[in-house]
């Protein structure tokens, strides 16, 4: 959910670029928030692919505001400000939003994947929707020595250990919304709400139910997000006209994904694409690959 933006950044350029360990740029995308400022990123160990996005670590912020574009992600943060250490868990956001952020504090991120918050969190993923609550409480493992560990070269390695451990105490438990995440998003949201509800196996209304727990947001929001982020990364393709992103993304006229840029990005495609903006979890390197020196 957290982002940082700005890149200017095509399909085949991206995993060349992002093979450096850190960059200087505003506005970076990492799952859904907004910063200007320094930013290393990583991608958890194999074993906890499944579940978390990856890792995201701010070290001395510059700006006192982020912008908030909904990905479907939970977040888990850490803030540290000098002595002060704030652990909150943010929900996955419905609209473009801003909110301040700390000039000078350190924020470390772990970005769960749609759905998959409810193996480490203990509250439905609803009721954090559009909203924040300190971690206290809501956690069912320690983590009370990671701020300590924000500028240490081992961070990433001690997330791992925690979540690690947490899932060999806490065994995954599978569920068909799991299944059905993945079919819209590797149908780029353009899947039948009816059709996937029929896979869930009960009534549409207990899968509407379901999802919504399971996720924070409905299906056909969550679809329209996954339209939104798959259109968003054709945008700034100059060979490419909008109407034809448009009619490929399964909008039903540019005007409609025009409103869309402008609910979840709070601008036009053409200003987004004037920006180069880019998800970041989308194209994210592997562990070896992305070590500090």
């Amino acid at each position: 959910m957290w982002l940082f933006y700005k890149l200017p950044l095509l399909d085949w350029v991206t995993p060349l670029l992002l093979r450096c360990r850190e960059y200087d740029v505003s506005h970076f995308i990492i799952g859904g928030w907004v910063i200007d400022t320094q930013y290393i990123k990583q991608l958890p160990s194999p074993s906890l692919q499944k579940y978390v996005s990856h890792y995201w670590l701010s070290r001395n912020n510059l700006d006192d505001t982020y912008s908030v574009l909904p990905d479907g992600s939970v977040d888990l943060v850490f803030n540290v400000c000098g002595g002060t250490v704030d652990n909150v868990v943010y929900g996955t956001t419905t609209a473009y939003h801003e909110l301040p952020i700390q000039i000078g504090s350190h924020y470390l991120g772990v970005c769960f994947k749609p759905g998959q918050s409810r193996h480490f969190i203990n509250v439905p993923a609803h009721r954090l929707t559009d909203s924040y609550e300190l971690a206290q409480g809501l956690l069912s493992f320690d983590t009370s020595h990671i701020p300590d560990q924000i500028i240490s070269d081992d961070i990433f390695k001690s997330l791992n250990q925690v979540l690690e451990s947490h899932l060999r105490k806490h065994q995954p438990v599978h569920s068909s919304i799991d299944d059905i995440v993945q079919i819209i998003q590797s149908n780029h949201g353009l899947t039948s709400i009816s059709d996937i509800a029929a896979l869930f196996g009960k009534s549409k209304r207990q899968f509407e139910r379901v999802f919504l727990e399971t996720v924070g947001i409905t299906a056909k929001l969550f679809s329209q997000i996954v339209r939104f982020r798959h259109a968003s990364n054709y945008v700034g393709c100059s060979s490419i006209s909008l109407a034809h992103i448009a009619a490929a993304s399964g909008y039903t006229d540019q005007s409609h994904m025009n409103r869309e840029f402008k609910r979840f990005a709070n601008q036009s495609p053409t200003t987004y694409a004037g920006q180069n903006v880019v998800f970041l979890q989308d194209t994210l390197i592997s562990p070896t690959e992305n070590r500090f020196s």
